[in-house]
């Protein structure tokens, strides 16, 4: 009943759609309305989502219960922005991972996060990580459950509030 597969050009558009409603049912209620829309304008356009996709550094993958969208990752391949705890080490970044509201409980996020592990494994990385908004109480314990664990912070720029994102990350095991 749940698959995931590779994301192609083609659905770019699905992506864009799927990242508005997922982002802004997942932070949208927590968030000043006006900084809100600016950052889904910002980020969430088509352009914008096609620009990353044509980046070969990104990988997207479409998580689908009963053949329709619920979710979705995107990767970033040696991205390490510089992090002294990333530095000199092959990283792969696990940039976004949703799901529709409405499929949360399926276990869609699971199944998101084994993929992610998965490519980090068979591309030999040594690290997986990933920022998550230091308000999001349920991801960092899910994400701590995974074995990820802390080791700094960045600023995330909602349409100008700035925010603070935690960094957690996972040695990978190949």
């Amino acid at each position: 009943m749940i698959t995931i597969r590779a994301a192609t050009q083609n659905d770019v558009s699905l992506l864009t759609q799927l990242g508005r409603i997922t982002f802004t049912e997942s932070f949208s209620e927590q968030n000043n309305p006006e900084n809100f829309q600016i950052y889904l304008d910002e980020k969430y356009q088509h352009e914008v989502i096609m620009g990353e996709f044509k980046n070969p550094e990104n990988q997207f993958f479409i998580a689908e219960y009963k053949s329709e969208p619920a979710g979705f990752i995107k990767l970033l391949f040696n991205e390490d922005e510089n992090h002294p705890d990333l530095k000199d080490k092959k990283c792969l970044s696990l940039e976004r991972i949703y799901v529709l509201k409405k499929c949360q409980g399926l276990h869609i996020g699971k199944l998101l996060m084994e993929k992610a592990i998965a490519i980090a494994t068979a591309n030999q990385f040594q690290l997986i990580w990933l920022g998550v908004w230091e308000n999001n109480l349920k991801a960092i314990q899910i994400y701590k459950k995974w074995g990820f664990e802390q080791f700094g912070s960045h600023i995330f720029n909602l349409g100008g509030d700035l925010q603070t994102d935690l960094l957690m990350k996972k040695s990978v095991e190949y």
